[in-house]
């Protein structure tokens, strides 16, 4: 197995956890499978990796079915994945708010240097 086919086997699991649980395993057996046989037909593994990519943002965001709200990207995103409950959204905005001040700082730091 060349490094570039483990590389792009390691970006694929990494892809498949965006997945909805159900689809997954799914997923994960059918596109490793062509990962590991990229190679052998002059394809790059990891751009077929990095199309995966692409294919699980569409299949995750399909599979919300009669949602039409706007997901969360970012700071928020990362804020609802670490926190739940009843106030999930609250606390998370909180959290999101004051990772985006942090960051914020930090680049008003490194311009005034």
């Amino acid at each position: 197995m060349t490094p570039s086919t483990r590389v792009a086997l390691v970006v694929l699991r990494c892809t498949v956890a965006l997945l909805p649980r159900d689809l997954r395993a799914r997923y994960l057996e059918q596109w490793e499978a062509d990962v590991r046989g990229a190679t052998d037909l002059g394809m790059s593994p990891l751009r077929l990796a990095a199309g995966t990519l692409g294919a699980a943002a569409l299949i995750a965001n399909a599979d919300r079915k009669g949602t039409r709200t706007m997901q969360p990207i970012g700071p928020l995103a990362l804020a609802l994945r670490l926190l739940g409950g009843a106030n999930a959204r609250r606390h998370a905005a909180a959290l999101a708010a004051v990772l985006a001040l942090s960051l914020l700082t930090g680049v008003g730091l490194l311009i005034a240097r």
